[in-house]
């Protein structure tokens, strides 16, 4: 099975793991399907981390079609812009990079998804 296959076989690791055993391997999972490059600037590197194509400050959300590898050079330099706005003053833009971000951010929205958003839980202080 693969770690990603669908929203099913993430709750299936949330049961059989630990919850941070179940978020490395989600994200690993992303790497390997970035091939351990930057989404952005096509670099490969040992040091990824996940980026917010739309940026949690501008109401992104933490789903897989949301979150790309990028480099930490990238990652910190985009910080909170609008992914198109930041990328095409890039002078390592590419329309292919480009595209395979676009198309990643389609990826599941072909077929028939429920996601369903879970507030967070508060302990009552009684």
């Amino acid at each position: 099975m693969e770690v990603l296959n669908s929203p099913q076989d993430f709750l299936y690791n949330l049961r059989t793991c630990s919850p941070s055993e179940a978020r490395r391997m989600w994200k690993e999972s992303i790497k390997q399907k970035w091939k351990h490059r930057c989404a952005y600037c096509g670099e490969k590197s040992e040091e990824l981390s996940l980026d917010h194509i739309v940026p949690q400050a501008k109401g992104g959300n933490d789903h897989i079609t949301n979150v790309c590898c990028a480099c930490v050079k990238c990652n910190r330099d985009k910080a909170y812009e609008q992914m198109e706005s930041w990328y095409f003053r890039q002078d390592f833009f590419t329309n292919a990079r480009y595209d395979a971000i676009v198309a990643w951010q389609k990826q599941m929205t072909d077929k028939e998804v429920t996601l369903h958003k879970y507030k967070p839980r508060r302990n009552k202080v009684l």
